[in-house]
């Protein structure tokens, strides 16, 4: 009886998959979609995918195009269900001639703006495809926000909650746009990011420029043509998606004139990689908010990748990188809201992770070199205190140099360097007790710790060293020292 059953439902299968191979349908070449009298009814393709379940089969060998109107004062909701054959090509071309290729697609939202838009099959070989398209009118008693960019200032973070309402950006050149990726990371949820239109110009009817999606996928700044940007989002509630556009006036970042590009590295756990392609001339990647971890630069002898606090300035440089001191000057722990990576020339990867554990930051080894600083460095800020500390394994000679620049008012910055948790040396910087230059010490542990006290000031930065241990070496710096006090007194 079991087998009886299962031959059954075999037959069963096979004969409602011969159904669609034997009756799949024509597409009927050219059509013209306007959406219907009563826009609350979609327009659903072909007519009898109704259930919206496995969208039906259509028939190879023909070539097929819908272009669907979308009127002024109108957005149109599309998605798509089907699977195309490698050997055949299925596009939508949007309003600002954006293709996207679909090869498996399962209603994938897309949001689209006048005037229309067209979807182009050419199917040499059967496939199945089906269609949906909801039109909407665009809110049009909409309250306006706007923002003004300066150059020489920090880059403007927004959300995909703020634009809800249109807002309107206006610098003093011209506007750049970056976007980052959704930071909800158990589901994609990047196709939302169509929902946020730019438009060129200083309200919703300027020329329209395309998606937030789109600018994220191009890997690069959108760069207006005049002074303004405005973004608007076609519907509300997707406010807790987390995507961030990185705004600046085009003065900051003109001179990355390869690349610009954000960073959008979201691991949590793992490495993440980001490459730099400064071949035409310097590129640049800005990483926007929280803790993370550079664990390698990978890049040719004569490259420099020079990194910045904030936005691109001499005052906020943290440090340069060749290949050569990558080994010994990483990982290397930041902190600040926005980072800047600038390429000078050919190619370069960096790694990067946000788990302290994964980049083992505060464990020294032999020849490692690198800094303590606060996230708001190079800004003026009383918020700037830090508290952090790395550890050797074994007894090392350590290092460091203490910029004097954060010691005012009535600012306390603490160096303590300890061996088997016994205390060699506890510094206590202030400004009645400033800084001199690098000094020396034996040790396994040295930490960090910087008080504002409500002092404005641009930020501690403490560079250290570890160099490996030898009692003989001591030894001999000892009697050098010894020797040279000896021949002082007897002159």
């Amino acid at each position: 009886m079991s087998l009886y059953i299962n031959l059954l439902t075999i037959l069963t299968l096979c004969s409602v998959f011969s159904s669609l191979i034997a009756d799949p349908y024509n597409c009927a070449g050219s059509q013209i979609i306007n959406p219907p009298t009563n826009i609350s009814n979609p327009w659903v393709y072909p007519s009898t995918w109704i259930n919206k379940g496995n969208p039906p089969q259509y028939a190879g060998g023909q070539n097929c195009t819908w272009t669907i109107n979308v009127p002024k004062g109108m957005f149109a909701i599309f998605t798509l269900q089907g699977i195309t054959d490698v050997s055949s090509l299925l596009t939508m071309q949007d309003s600002v001639d954006y293709v996207t290729k679909f090869t498996i697609s399962d209603s994938e939202p897309f949001f689209l703006m006048d005037p229309f838009f067209v979807v182009n099959l050419q199917a040499n070989t059967n496939g199945t495809l089906g269609m949906e398209v909801r039109w909407n009118p665009i809110n049009s008693g909409q309250n306006s926000t706007t923002y003004n960019i300066h150059p020489n200032s920090s880059p403007l973070p927004l959300f995909g909650g703020d634009f809800e309402d249109p807002v309107i950006i206006q610098s003093d050149t011209q506007v750049s746009l970056l976007a980052t990726l959704p930071s909800i990371i158990i589901t994609d949820m990047a196709p939302f990011m169509r929902i946020t239109q730019v438009f060129d110009g200083p309200s919703i009817n300027s020329t329209h420029l395309g998606n937030l999606y789109q600018v994220m996928a191009s890997n690069k700044n959108l760069i207006s043509s005049g002074k303004s940007l405005t973004l608007y989002s076609l519907q509300a509630g997707f406010s807790n998606i987390g995507y961030a556009v990185i705004l600046q006036d085009y003065a900051d970042v003109k001179q990355f004139n390869s690349s610009y590009k954000a960073i959008n590295c979201i691991s949590i756990l793992n490495y993440c990689d980001v490459k730099l392609d400064a071949s035409a001339g310097t590129a640049a990647a800005i990483r926007y908010y929280g803790l993370f971890y550079v664990d390698d630069f990978s890049m040719p002898d004569t490259n420099v990748i020079s990194v910045y606090n904030d936005y691109v300035t001499p005052l906020h440089k943290l440090a340069d990188y060749t290949s050569s001191i990558s080994k010994t000057n990483t990982p290397q722990k930041f902190s600040g809201k926005f980072t800047t990576f600038v390429l000078n020339k050919d190619q370069a990867t960096l790694r990067m992770s946000s788990a302290e554990k994964t980049a083992e930051w505060n464990t020294a080894f032999d020849s490692r070199r690198g800094f303590f600083t606060s996230g708001n460095y190079g800004l003026n800020s009383s918020i700037q205190n830090i508290a952090d500390q790395i550890t050797a394994s074994k007894l090392t000679n350590i290092s460091f140099t203490v910029d004097r620049t954060a010691i005012i008012g009535g600012a306390s910055l603490t160096v303590k360097i300890t061996s088997e948790q016994k205390t060699v040396l506890n510094n206590v910087y202030t400004t009645s007790n400033f800084p001199g230059g690098i000094l020396y010490t034996i040790g396994d542990s040295i930490s960090v710790k910087y008080d504002s006290n409500g002092a404005v000031s641009t930020g501690p930065f403490v560079s250290f060293g570890f160099d490996r241990y030898s009692s003989a070496a001591c030894n001999g710096i000892f009697i050098t020292i010894i020797m040279a006090i000896w021949m002082g007194l007897s002159l």
